[in-house]
């Protein structure tokens, strides 16, 4: 998947109204809860067949760090 398309849908399915870049701190983001951390999970999972956990969630800071836990094999 390319990351433009990546940062396209993580935005949509997160409802965030920040433009997310590579960059972007999630957790400072006012729309980050516990909800986001759930549909965070399962966007994930469906996209990329990869299950996150708590531990996953508390080390992810960036939409970068994001990328790299999910493999960077898996992005164009």
């Amino acid at each position: 998947m390319k990351k433009s398309v990546f940062l396209s849908k993580l935005q949509e399915e997160l409802e965030f109204e920040t433009e997310l870049t590579e960059t972007t701190s999630i957790k400072d983001l006012e729309e980050w809860d516990s909800m986001g951390a759930m549909v965070l999970i399962g966007f994930v999972s469906d996209e990329f067949g990869i299950m996150l956990n708590a531990e996953d969630i508390k080390s992810i800071t960036t939409i970068n760090s994001l990328i790299e836990r999910i493999g960077l094999d898996k992005f164009i």
